[in-house]
């Protein structure tokens, strides 16, 4: 199991403006830039990060991107399924009783154990957390509903 492309992309997008004032509008160029993310990928995974409510996006001469909420209130869990779509270790854990085996299959347990805790990790890591430079201030700026 790996991470693909996109998500990585979509992680490195999201600390980027998470690491800019609150409400800051990066224009799209300067985003792929600083985060190294070719523009054919970038288009892609602002528009699935705007569509999960993570980003929003704005038009025109001031256009760009900026978070949608402050980085205390996004977490890595959101960003990798806003671009990867929700994350199932195994297929039998999508919906319960779509495999047939589930309720004698000796390793199910393990895989719904493992599930619960990749998720519940991933639900706990905050991008505020991630943001290099992100002092007392600005953590108590982002915090601020």
């Amino acid at each position: 199991m790996q991470l693909t492309l996109r998500g990585d992309y979509a992680v490195r997008v999201a600390v980027e403006l998470a690491s800019q004032p609150h409400d800051a509008i990066v224009k799209t160029g300067d985003l792929g830039r600083r985060t190294g993310v070719p523009p054919a990928y970038l288009t892609k995974i602002v528009q699935a990060l705007a569509h999960a409510g993570v980003v929003r996006t704005r038009r025109g001469a001031r256009g760009g991107v900026s978070l949608l909420r402050p980085a205390s209130a996004v977490t890595l869990r959101e960003i990798i399924e806003a671009v990867e779509g929700p994350i199932y270790l195994n297929r039998c854990l999508v919906q319960p009783g779509l495999c047939p085996r589930d309720r004698f299959c000796t390793v199910h347990p393990v895989w719904s154990r493992i599930q619960a805790l990749l998720t519940g990790e991933l639900d706990s890591v905050r991008l505020a957390e991630l943001t290099p430079g992100i002092g007392p201030t600005r953590r108590q700026e982002a915090t601020a509903c």
